[in-house]
């Protein structure tokens, strides 16, 4: 079972809105994907909008405020889950 969980994604404010955290984005999926990971998550401030469409633009679903997502286990491994901190939701999509 791989997967892969995506945290501390940032870019200087001096640098938003040019592509970059898309970029970042596309490339930790690429990588791990290479090394067999097939699920991504993360968290993110429940507040933050812009970060909500940024991870949806790149095919994560978007989970309610609290909402834990489900790592899918497999016929040896059964599902487990992660769950966000107070304040905080989660994205995740196969990779």
């Amino acid at each position: 079972m791989a997967y892969a969980k995506l945290r501390a994604l940032a870019v200087a404010d001096d640098y938003r809105r040019q592509g970059i955290a898309s970029a970042l984005i596309t490339r930790a999926m690429a990588i791990h994907r290479d090394h067999r990971a097939f699920f991504m998550y993360g968290q993110f401030t429940a507040e933050d909008a812009a970060l909500a469409r940024l991870y949806r633009r790149h095919g994560f679903t978007i989970h309610a405020p609290g909402e834990p997502v489900i790592l899918p286990g497999s016929s040896r491994y059964r599902d487990v889950g992660a769950s966000p901190l107070p304040g905080e939701q989660m994205f995740s999509r196969t990779i």
